[in-house]
């Protein structure tokens, strides 16, 4: 294959083709943070799912989307690898197309002036334990204008690990119920959701939209959002990372509300044995319960958080101009 982009010039460069949480949580930080800290001149370059580029477009020059014959295949994420479905959990991307994606990359970059870093293979989360790793914030500065409050709903519904799908029954009657109330924003993938074709009054539903803006847009959902509502999933690490109020159904508490919630963005955590054994009366007390305790507290959406904090920023600088002036004319 020939390619009309190439860098021939020193650069890092990384793959990756896994799950999305696994590339938020135990991935990008550790490369954010090589970039500002041990490779400050070389280009960061990175081959994976185009729609996270948003996650990294502050430290990654180019990303590289992954050949259309990769897509091809069909196959799941788990962890760090790209499996055949119906394999066996901790199952590795086929060796084949693993090194297909390695030949496919070096097409955009000349080997011999780069730096080469790949993830660990399978499941493994010790090593990132042991690594510096440095976060950011996703924010936006777009307000979505709505009559309503908006909640934003990640209705898992994928093949792999199934049991850790809320049956969509469940899903359906919670968003129902919430649109009443709420404008409710549907996000995911195709494969990946349930509610693909859900269509109702209130309820603007993206599961379908495949734009390359589509990640975008989710964010800007995410912060325009009062909460979130998720089975712990990629999604739910999103949320997170734009510090927006996040109710999530899962097993690992710890793990997402407060080892891997980088920023302790507010949450409220359903612990469940069963994921098809919580009901959407359950999911609605709860979030009725969250959000009014997030008001209480003083929260709002994201976005509005985040300009209460700049013009608190603002007002502060005021402020201590005055107290400058003031010193001067008394001089």
């Amino acid at each position: 294959m020939e390619s009309d982009f190439y860098i021939d010039e020193p650069c890092v460069a990384f793959f990756f083709c896994g799950e999305v949480g696994w590339f938020l949580q135990r991935t990008q930080g550790y490369y954010r943070y090589l970039k500002l800290n041990e490779y400050q001149d070389r280009k960061f370059i990175l081959m994976a799912n185009i729609q996270f580029h948003v996650f990294v477009n502050d430290f990654v020059a180019y990303t590289i989307d992954l050949p259309q014959e990769f897509y091809d295949l069909g196959l799941e994420t788990d962890g760090y690898e790209a499996p055949y479905p119906d394999s066996p959990p901790g199952s590795l991307t086929p060796p084949d197309v693993y090194a297909a994606l390695i030949e496919y990359f070096r097409n955009f970059y000349n080997v011999e002036k780069a730096i080469e870093i790949w993830t660990p293979r399978g499941c493994e989360t010790k090593w990132i334990n042991f690594q510096p790793q440095t976060f950011t914030r996703y924010r936006t500065d777009t307000v979505i204008e709505s009559e309503r409050p908006i909640i934003t709903v990640f209705p898992r519904g994928r093949s792999r690990a199934p049991q850790r799908n809320v049956p969509e029954f469940v899903w359906k009657e919670t968003v129902d119920r919430l649109r009443q109330d709420f404008t409710v924003v549907l996000c995911g993938t195709p494969s990946g959701a349930s509610l693909v074709d859900y269509d109702a009054d209130n309820v603007i539903n993206t599961i379908n939209y495949v734009g390359d803006d589509k990640m975008d847009k989710t964010i800007e959902y995410i912060c325009n959002s009062v909460c979130t509502i998720s089975s712990q999933s990629g999604p739910t690490h999103i949320s997170l990372f734009c510090e927006c109020p996040s109710y999530i159904i899962g097993h690992e508490r710890e793990r997402h509300t407060e080892n891997e919630n980088r920023f302790s963005t507010p949450t409220s955590f359903r612990t469940v044995p069963d994921y098809r054994a919580i009901d959407a009366d359950t999911i609605l007390n709860d979030v009725t319960t969250f959000i009014e305790k997030l008001k209480k507290a003083g929260w709002s959406t994201p976005v509005d958080m985040y300009k209460r904090e700049i013009d608190s920023v603002i007002e502060s600088d005021i402020e201590e101009m005055n107290e400058l002036l003031d010193i001067k004319e008394s001089e």
